[in-house]
């Protein structure tokens, strides 16, 4: 007999919530969270996002 499983459910993609948490500031290119205000490194005003 083969050790080979059957799969009924396709496994799922990893998925890096900290990365999605994330964004570009456009002002220092830093990592800022999406939800930001503003950026904590150069002070510029981020639009929420939504």
């Amino acid at each position: 007999m083969s050790s080979r499983r059957f799969r009924i459910f396709r496994k799922r993609q990893e998925d890096d919530l900290l990365q999605r948490s994330m964004r570009t500031c456009p002002g220092c290119q830093r990592d800022v969270h999406v939800f930001a205000a503003g950026c904590r490194h150069c002070g510029q005003q981020l639009d929420i996002a939504g």
